[in-house]
């Protein structure tokens, strides 16, 4: 006698772990959010090293690395597509190889390759962090990049600070010493102030070399007052090219 199950056909197996669609990229999608952070705190290592701010000050959260690297990583343009899909492919292939192959010289073949493939990985967020670190601290240095910011302070604590920091101020060549923001922690605001040299008739507009920042208490500060820069409009089409 046949017994029929009233619940129902049985469901099939589930399928094994090794034929997932996670098995094959889970690993890959951990190995580059890994690298991502690895690139993202480089940067701004490099970044902040050139202004003297050691980055363990900062007290940067976990999740301002992941989004920062995201932001960093688009300047690479039309490449990161490419880079992240070659990757991801090259990685499954060699972990593929390395537990399907049993023979021992293919076998070490691929193991070898899986760790060659991790070190230039690394070797190459390590350069292209510390390259663009640099690159977008001296774009800040050349101007153009950060706003300026006025920290405005009481009448017994303005004497203890530059006048600079409060508002601009010109020199005897012409220069215009003013203070942009860096960066800001819940207790400090990172100030660098350099000297601008205007555009003339006899010279182009340049940036001092030399430049200073400040470390101000936002406790001995009352407010501050930053510009707001005229930027273009957004438009309700969406290009392609405006993500690449």
């Amino acid at each position: 006698m046949t017994q029929v199950n009233p619940s129902g056909p049985t469901p099939p197996p589930p399928a094994p772990e090794s034929s997932q669609l996670s098995a094959h990229f889970g690993g890959p999608t951990l190995l580059f959010a890994a690298y991502l952070f690895f690139y993202s705190w480089l940067h701004l290592f490099y970044y902040f090293k050139t202004f003297g701010i050691p980055l363990v000050s900062l007290d940067i959260s976990l999740y301002f690395y992941l989004a920062f690297a995201w932001t960093a990583v688009k300047q690479f343009g039309a490449w990161i597509p490419l880079i992240l899909g070659g990757g991801a492919i090259l990685y499954v292939a060699l972990n593929g190889g390395w537990s399907s192959d049993h023979r021992l010289f293919r076998h070490f073949l691929h193991k070898a390759l899986f760790a060659l493939f991790l070190v230039l990985g690394l070797w190459a967020t390590s350069v292209m962090a510390e390259y663009l670190g640099t690159l977008q601290a001296q774009q800040v240095r050349d101007g153009g990049v950060l706003h300026p910011i006025r920290l405005h302070f009481e009448e017994k604590q303005a004497k203890n600070f530059p006048t600079e920091l409060s508002t601009a101020t010109v020199s005897k060549d012409g220069g215009i010493k003013e203070a942009v923001l860096l960066i800001e922690t819940d207790e400090t605001y990172y100030v660098l102030i350099q000297k601008v040299l205007m555009k003339t008739d006899k010279q182009p507009q340049r940036y001092d070399s030399f430049g200073t920042v400040y470390q101000v208490p936002k406790q001995q500060v009352i407010y501050v007052e930053m510009d707001v820069p005229n930027m273009p409009r957004v438009t309700r089409t969406l290009f392609l090219d405006e993500f690449l």
